[in-house]
């Protein structure tokens, strides 16, 4: 029988609390007790309303995220997250979420960006560690507009970015979600362009005085294919368990 501190410990084996930022708020968000039998888990990106709903509807024991539920403390439970932990409660669906330690982690989100990227020799940079980001070398050099072309196929996004006439891209660093504050980390590591998302107007403009590349592909579209990977680990350990991914999507689009 596959409980709910059984999913937990052995995601927190891969993705140690110890990795975790200072700031973050990750693990256990919601769980009635620990002992709680799980048949059916349901993996997402965020835990939203429709996330919530799709799981109590398909009966399912718990919901495994990489955004965490609950992220700053909780002034006033009124509205739509009113509505979310009355159906979590009701239909007695734990929620665990690993956000930053699964950046860190080997395996985890930034090295599967690498990999969906294909980079090569990969190894870690910036955070604390040394170790947050990842940053690798590309099957062959490209212009700046042919690594656009390249992540827009790749990650089946759209790319904003900048760059020089003439720059040539071959080694890569690369942060799943909002990494504006590591850009001068992956300038330092010896990269020749950053992915990421959420990146200001003025590092855009800094970014090409240094001669350096910034490719902004988006929070979900950077982070999103982990989900994939945390399925695969919950059924190759957990062979009696259901698993099932909900693909949240992006919450924006791009006309």
């Amino acid at each position: 029988m596959v409980m709910v501190r059984d999913i937990d410990k052995y995601l927190s084996e891969i993705s140690p609390k110890e990795l975790s930022e200072s700031w973050d708020n990750d693990g256990v968000m919601i769980c009635s007790e620990p002992d709680k039998k799980v048949k059916k888990v349901l993996v997402a990106l965020d835990v939203t309303g429709d996330v919530i709903e799709y799981a109590a509807k398909g009966g399912f024991d718990l919901i495994v995220s990489h955004h965490p539920f609950i992220f700053r403390k909780l002034s006033r439970i009124t509205g739509f997250e009113y509505k979310n932990l009355e159906t979590l409660i009701k239909n007695d669906i734990s929620v665990l979420s690993y956000h930053t330690r699964l950046d860190s982690a080997q395996g985890g989100v930034n090295d599967v960006l690498a990999q969906t990227i294909g980079l090569s020799d990969v190894r870690g940079f910036g955070g604390d560690r040394g170790d947050f980001g990842r940053v690798g070398t590309l099957p062959r050099e490209m212009t700046g507009e042919e690594f656009a072309h390249y992540l827009k196929e790749k990650l089946m996004c759209d790319v904003r970015c900048a760059f020089n006439d003439g720059k040539m891209v071959k080694t890569v660093a690369v942060l799943g979600g909002s990494g504006k504050d590591f850009v001068y980390d992956a300038m330092l590591c010896g990269a020749d362009a950053y992915v990421t998302s959420e990146i200001p107007h003025n590092l855009f403009i800094d970014a090409k005085v240094r001669d350096f590349a910034l490719y902004d592909c988006g929070h979900y579209y950077t982070e999103n294919p982990v989900c994939e990977k945390i399925k695969t680990l919950l059924i190759d350990k957990f062979s009696d368990v259901e698993v099932e991914i909900f693909d949240t999507k992006s919450p924006y689009v791009t006309y």
